[in-house]
């Protein structure tokens, strides 16, 4: 009995232990593609980046399957927080998986700076962080 407490123990320890390491090899729940750019992450970064800035129009597209993909973009301040006092911008993608950024539900185009792109596809999220030339 005591061998299969052990083996239940070590097999939890194991799968809790290896899930940082997914995260670390640059892993996103799904792809997101930006302006034509692959989002990256590097380890010891807090999100996902695109490398260079892209068009307020840029294309959008995520390799998950889901009936509904919705996108948050919060502008960020110059410190790379998040401005609370920013309504975000949100992007529904209903039935397809491609959509651009100047789809935003308020029709208001997203002026230059710097943001953070949420996606939520099924019960996954992949945050991006991006910029807007």
């Amino acid at each position: 009995m005591k061998k299969i407490k052990f083996a239940a123990l070590f097999s939890l320890l194991a799968a809790f232990t290896s899930l940082p390491a997914l995260h670390a090899e640059g892993s996103l729940p799904f792809a997101v593609n930006v302006g034509g750019q692959q989002a990256t992450y590097k380890a010891g970064e807090a999100f996902a980046k695109l490398e260079k800035p892209v068009a307020a129009n840029a294309p959008v597209s995520v390799a998950a399957k889901a009936d509904m993909v919705i996108i948050n973009i919060h502008k960020m301040k110059a410190d790379g927080t998040t401005d609370e006092t920013a309504q975000p911008a949100i992007i529904l993608l209903q039935g397809t998986d491609k959509g651009s950024l100047d789809q935003t539900m308020d029709k208001q185009k997203l002026p230059a700076g710097k943001y953070l792109l949420s996606i939520t596809a099924g019960e996954a999220t992949a945050t991006i962080q991006f910029e807007i030339q």
